[in-house]
C-alpha cells in the first residue's frame, strides 16, 4: 500500500536561522526563522528551509521550531559549520547586530526543499542568505522549483546601510511582494537613483505589491491599482523593536494569501507587529484572543 503523500505548507520561508544574543540571554531568531514562526502562529501552514549546526543550539533550534508548529523537514544539518548567531545590543529599545558566520551560509536546495517548494503558494526570502556564493546559488537553484502562481515574498532586512546592488537587484526583479523599511527605501533611493523606492519597485521593477513600514507612524502600502496608508498602533513601553519588522511581513504574506484588502492587512500587519515590539525579542506567542482578531481582519485563511 503506498504511502501517503506529506501535507504541503502554503507558505515556504528560505534561509537563516540564528540565536539572538540579548544581555539578558538567548533567544531564537533570524529573519526568515522569524517571519515563518509568525505566519504559523495566525494559522498558515509553514514550512523553514534553513541550514543548522550538528550542535547543541542547533538541537534547541529544532525543537523550538516544532514547537511553535512549523514543517521542519526542510531544515538541514551541517556537519562542519556551527548553528548561527548573532550579538544584539539595545539602545533605547533600538537593536544593535554583530554577526557570527554558521551554517546558515551553506543551505541546499536538496531533494526534500524542492518537494517543498513545487507546491508552495508563498515563497519567502530575504538577502542575507544569499550574501554566500553557496547561498546564492541554492536561492536561484530553489526560485526554478517555485510554481508561477506563487507569492513571491522578499524582505531585504538592510543592516548599517550595507547593500550588494547586484543581490539586491537580482532579488527584487523575482519577486512579487516586497516589503521595505524608511532606511531600505532610503538607501534603494541613494543606490539606484531613484526619487522614491516605492514607485521604483512597482515600476522599473515590476513588483506587484510593495509595503514601507514607517516604524511608529505605521505603514503604507501599494499596487499599482490600490493603495492602503495606516497611521500605526502604539507600541506599548518595555519591549524592543527585533522581530517586529518580520511580524510585519508575515501578516502582509497571510493577508495576500487570503486576498484580503489592503486596508485590512495594513491594519492587522500593524496591529501584529505593535504586539512583537511591545515585548521582548523577535517571536513572542500570541493569545488566541488575539491571534482571532487578526483572523477576523484578513478573512479565512487558505491552507
Amino acid at each position: 500500500m503506498p504511502m501517503p503523500e506529506p501535507s504541503t505548507p502554503s507558505a515556504l520561508c528560505w534561509g537563516e536561522v540564528l540565536w539572538d544574543l540579548f544581555p539578558t540571554g538567548a533567544c531564537l531568531g533570524g529573519a526568515p526563522s522569524n517571519l515563518a514562526v509568525h505566519l504559523a502562529a495566525v494559522g498558515v501552514k509553514t514550512a523553514l528551509v534553513t541550514r543548522i549546526g550538528a550542535d547543541a543550539l542547533g538541537q534547541q533550534a529544532m525543537q523550538e521550531l516544532q514547537a511553535r508548529g512549523l514543517e521542519v523537514s526542510g531544515v538541514q544539518v551541517d556537519p562542519e559549520r556551527a548553528t548561527g548567531r548573532v550579538g544584539i545590543a539595545l539602545e533605547g529599545g533600538e537593536a544593535r547586530y554583530t554577526l557570527h558566520p554558521g551554517a546558515w551560509q551553506r543551505i541546499a536546495c536538496d531533494d526534500e526543499s524542492i518537494r517543498l517548494l513545487r507546491k508552495t503558494r508563498a515563497f519567502c526570502f530575504g538577502t542575507l542568505s544569499q550574501e554566500s556564493e553557496v547561498g546564492r546559488a541554492s536561492w536561484r537553484e530553489a526560485l526554478q522549483h517555485v510554481p508561477e502562481t506563487a507569492i513571491r515574498f522578499c524582505d531585504p532586512n538592510l543592516r548599517g546601510g550595507r547593500i550588494d546592488p547586484n543581490l539586491v537587484l537580482e532579488h527584487m526583479r523575482a519577486a512579487t511582494v516586497v516589503k521595505i523599511n524608511e532606511h531600505e527605501a532610503a538607501v534603494f533611493e541613494k543606490t539606484f537613483g531613484c526619487s522614491d523606492a516605492v514607485s521604483w519597485l512597482l515600476e522599473d521593477m515590476q513588483v506587484a505589491l510593495v509595503a514601507k513600514t514607517l516604524g511608529p507612524a505605521g505603514a503604507i502600502l501599494e499596487s499599482k491599482a490600490e493603495r492602503a496608508e495606516h497611521p500605526g498602533v502604539t507600541a506599548r513601553a518595555g519591549g524592543d523593536n527585533v522581530g517586529a519588522g518580520d511580524a510585519f511581513g508575515a501578516i502582509l504574506v497571510a493577508g495576500v494569501l487570503a486576498n484580503a484588502p489592503l486596508a485590512n492587512i495594513a491594519e492587522a500587519a500593524n496591529r501584529y507587529g505593535s504586539f512583537v515590539a511591545s515585548a521582548g525579542g523577535a517571536t513572542p506567542v500570541p493569545t488566541a484572543e488575539f491571534r482571532h482578531q487578526i483572523a477576523q481582519l484578513l478573512g479565512r485563511f487558505a491552507h
